[in-house]
């Protein structure tokens, strides 16, 4: 998955304290971006991970990148399927066949959470 970081990240919110360093992945399309992002407001077709509410070092931004790039189980991440669950009246990524989405997106959220302490 393609990683593409905003070099705003590096430097203050441009919203103060409410605003989270987000990486926001996007299954199907390969993609994810490293950005400021308000709290509590996410495009409802990714998956968003928090990393903070602090502008991230240039090692920071190193090492979110490899986390996803060097996550064996990315691929799971990338299958997903945007799908409305009709139990639960809403829309959300599923798992394609027998993946393990869910648990692919809590480790990778917590290496990525890992690679900015």
């Amino acid at each position: 998955m393609d990683v593409v970081v905003d070099p705003s990240v590096r430097r203050p919110s441009p919203g103060g304290s409410d605003w989270r360093v987000t990486l926001a992945l996007s299954p199907g399309t390969g993609s994810g971006r490293l950005d400021w992002h308000p709290q509590g407001l996410a495009d409802p077709e990714t998956i968003m991970i928090t990393l903070g509410r602090f502008p991230l070092t240039s090692r920071q931004v190193r090492e979110v990148r490899a986390a996803v790039t060097d996550f064996p189980d990315i691929t799971v991440i990338g299958r997903a399927v945007w799908t409305y669950l009709h139990g639960q009246g809403r829309w959300d990524y599923a798992p394609a066949g027998t993946d393990d989405l869910f648990g692919a997106v809590e480790e990778l959220t917590a290496l990525a959470q890992q690679a900015v302490e």
